[in-house]
């Protein structure tokens, strides 16, 4: 699959298999996934691997716990919900969507690993630097991923309601930033098009550009 087609197909995978990865093909992902830019060349960042049954497992319980946190709290709700409800329906809906993850052979996170490669008076546009960066090396695994035959889907917010727990089951040590993770795996089946609720409210590309000046956008 060439890279344009990479593009074009790539979507976020929920419903996996257990078939396992061969070593040669997840190791020609992360090499490709750390050939994108860094910025100003500090290579800023690591991939972590996880392939151990144990750990995967907890991993996705973890994750599965935080979706459920998610999407209770994105959802909007009435007044006379209460929280325990709201929680409730959200555990029940991240076990329905993501069931699966339990099984996914590897789970891969994006590291903000600080280099102090800027001064001090650009140490806080240097982290947004730094964040970026991991974003692209992420986008780069994600397309060679689905150039392989393999799901992925970036997360940013599950993991961030136990990131204390997360931090003890990868060793990580207080100042590198667990900021993305996804899991990799064979899907049950790629999906196409875009979710139904998604279709409501996607933008299109041409409202998204703007020529010349705010506003004047292709649409």
């Amino acid at each position: 699959m060439d890279v344009v087609d990479a593009i074009r197909k790539r979507r976020a995978v929920r419903n996996y298999t257990d078939r396992p990865i061969p070593q040669e093909t997840l190791d020609r992902m992360l090499r490709l996934a750390l050939s994108a830019p860094t910025g100003s060349g500090a290579q800023a960042w690591s991939l972590l691997v996880v392939q151990d049954a144990d750990r995967r497992a907890r991993v996705a319980d973890l994750v599965i716990a935080g979706g459920g946190r998610y999407f209770a709290e994105m959802r909007p709700w009435k007044d006379d919900v209460s929280d325990d409800e709201k929680q409730a329906w959200g555990r029940e809906s991240a076990e329905k969507v993501l069931a699966s993850y339990r099984q996914v052979p590897a789970w891969v996170f994006g590291l903000v690993v600080p280099r102090d490669n800027y001064p001090a008076s650009m140490r806080e546009g240097g982290h947004i630097d730094d964040v970026i960066s991991v974003g692209f090396a992420m986008e780069n695994l994600f397309l060679v991923a689905r150039s392989e035959g393999i799901g992925s889907v970036p997360t940013t917010a599950f993991q961030r309601f136990e990131k204390d727990r997360l931090r003890e089951i990868l060793g990580l040590p207080p100042e590198v930033d667990p900021v993305i993770l996804t899991p990799l795996g064979y899907p049950q089946e790629f999906p196409e098009g875009r979710p139904v609720a998604m279709k409501k409210t996607f933008r299109s590309w041409k409202s998204l550009v703007h020529d010349e000046t705010w506003g004047n956008t292709r649409e």
